[in-house]
């Protein structure tokens, strides 16, 4: 129980409701930090294993009047105030050796995902709105032959809580459909003959749904460091790769939990 009392304090400090926006200064234009992020992610979308990670990251924020850098980089173009251009990202990280579907087979690489995505606002008022998102993101593969693997064009709805001031809450959810090129479904999913058995025959797949997805993002600033995390579930059902036999699971849940010490700030 000891051992527990450090992280329940920490927790009870992150979950205690914040304050008014009189009792806390605004948040910094630019800031600048180190964190660590706790990832429990599956190999791939569709495996039944399930990796835990620990990873340093850079913390970087940037609050201007035409440029956001926050969970991506937003660029306000238009004089339009509800339609935004952004370059929003995704990634993979690389699975190991004895992943039980792909015994056999090469290894994947880590993966990134990103691209432009075209954002319009319908709802807005003090304290929420929401958006109608259309990323369109191209995927490449990180290892010894950098190369592009694929497009991946995932339209969603996302309702936004933004945080106004130090001690407010950011919240997200948003959720919709996925769609993939046959590269990039041939990329995680095929079964090349060379590596097919009696429990899994060769396989290749076509263009097209590639499941659902439904994200909640959470996040809070506080004196000193930044909290947040995320929640996901996926879903393969009816989708163009759930018959490969390198998907043991139709619908998963995958989170995160981030900390970071802020070093720097400028207002």
């Amino acid at each position: 129980m000891t051992c527990l009392r450090p992280v329940a304090l920490l927790l009870t400090s992150l979950m205690a409701p914040a304050l008014s926006a009189d009792s806390h200064p605004p948040l910094p234009k630019f800031e600048w930090g180190v964190g660590l992020a706790l990832l429990s992610l599956p190999d791939y979308r569709g495996s039944a294993r399930i990796q835990q990670t620990l990873l340093p990251f850079p913390y970087v924020k940037y609050r201007g009047k035409r440029l956001l850098i926050d969970d991506g980089v937003e660029a306000r173009l238009f004089e339009i105030p509800d339609l935004v251009l952004s370059i929003s990202g995704n990634g993979a990280l690389p699975p190991p050796d004895d992943t039980p579907e792909r015994t056999g087979m090469p290894r994947l690489d880590a993966s990134i995902e990103l691209g432009p995505s075209l954002e319009y606002r319908f709802f807005a008022d003090d304290f929420h709105s929401l958006w109608l998102e259309l990323p369109l993101r191209f995927a490449f593969a990180i290892g010894s032959d950098n190369r592009q693997v694929g497009q991946v064009f995932s339209p969603r709805l996302a309702w936004r809580k933004p945080a106004s001031y130090k001690g407010d809450w950011k919240l997200r959810l948003a959720g919709g459909p996925l769609f993939a090129d046959s590269d990039f479904h041939r990329y995680f999913y095929a079964v090349d003959p060379a590596y097919a058995t009696a429990e899994r025959p060769a396989w290749s797949p076509d263009k097209g749904f590639s499941g659902w997805r439904l994200d909640f993002t959470f996040s809070r600033r506080l004196d000193g460091y930044w909290f947040g995390g995320f929640v996901r579930y996926d879903n393969l059902t009816g989708s163009v790769i759930e018959d490969s036999p390198l998907v043991s699971e139709q619908g998963q849940f995958m989170a995160g939990i981030s900390l970071a010490w802020i070093i720097g700030e400028r207002y």
